[in-house]
């Protein structure tokens, strides 16, 4: 299931926080001087195969992720995080477009060490940020997965760009209830929706429950349909990048749906060596808990491959 089931979800959330449910005060935020030094949470020893690195989506953090790192930690090293101002990741100013984050993210691999091309895995909003970053740095990436995602081939089919525009509006009602009173509702409705089990759950409600955490979240998502046009121009994920597209819905045959495969079909069909996977009754966020084998899948055929000629 695509970003219409995100939307559709926060409608419901936000619908039953407007009807009522607890307020909780917002905890105080960390402040950081320059760029911050993003919460990292890397799992497996490293190897001469690459590093991967797992990307979130809207309202997402390093612990969406828990059950994936545990799988892909068997063979090597892999890393989550939350992005700045979200979870355990110090906030900083300016803008939260996917340009700024990719470069954020060529920011934390350099804290972390990671200097060769590494394997970059996004869900949902969080493939726009990889292909940005690809397409900013080719020479630093071995490898993409998109799951469930957005990315620049969205601008071609005008339901999808209705469907973010649509999410962009309830991400930013998710926000101001957030800055009412209503953070930790919000996390907490936003969090049982992943299934993630208890302690993964736990960390998932505290990274994003707080009001700073959700307006980063939403100043994120009304960034979204810009960066389409800004990752395209910078030319997309460059083709000799190998890449794996997973997707899956519970309505394949709706007409939006049928739209995010085709975009999803695109994105793979501009790679010289591709990979389409497809999830049968898939929901937004299974891939990363029930259906994840198939992300495990997917980055095991894309660290089989030989060490490529570094890109340009």
């Amino acid at each position: 299931m695509t970003c219409s089931a995100r939307v559709s979800f926060l409608f419901v959330t936000v619908a039953a926080l407007m009807l009522g449910g607890c307020a909780v005060r917002a905890g105080p935020r960390p402040v950081a001087g320059g760029a911050p030094r993003l919460y990292a949470d890397c799992r497996g020893a490293p190897n001469d195969r690459p590093t991967v690195i797992l990307e979130s989506g809207a309202f997402g953090a390093a612990a969406d992720w828990d059950l994936v790192l545990d799988d892909l930690a068997k063979g090597g090293k892999v890393c989550a995080y939350d992005r700045s101002g979200i979870g355990q990741s110090p906030p900083r100013g300016g803008s939260r477009d996917a340009v700024a984050i990719a470069r954020e993210l060529r920011g934390l691999l350099d804290q972390i060490g990671e200097h060769k091309p590494v394997i970059l895995v996004g869900h949902s909003n969080g493939a726009l940020y990889v292909e940005t970053f690809a397409a900013l740095y080719p020479g630093r990436t071995a490898g993409l997965v998109y799951v469930n995602g957005v990315t620049s081939n969205d601008l071609d089919f005008p339901l999808l760009i209705e469907d973010l525009q649509s999410e962009r509006r309830l991400a930013g009602m998710a926000a101001t209830m957030g800055s009412m009173g209503f953070a930790g509702p919000i996390s907490g409705i936003l969090t049982t929706a992943t299934g993630l089990p208890d302690d993964a759950a736990q960390r998932k409600r505290e990274s994003i429950g707080d009001a700073a955490s959700l307006q980063v979240a939403g100043e994120e998502d009304a960034a979204m349909v810009d960066s389409l046009s800004a990752t395209r121009k910078l030319g997309g994920a460059p083709a000799l990048i190998p890449v794996v597209v997973i997707g899956g819905s519970v309505e394949p045959d709706s007409d939006l749906n049928k739209s995010w495969r085709a975009a999803e079909a695109a994105a793979a069909g501009k790679a010289t060596v591709r990979w389409v996977l497809e999830i049968p009754g898939a929901t937004h966020t299974s891939p990363l808990v029930r259906d994840r084998a198939y992300i495990v899948t997917a980055v095991n055929w894309l660290r089989s491959f030989p060490p490529r000629t570094r890109l340009r």
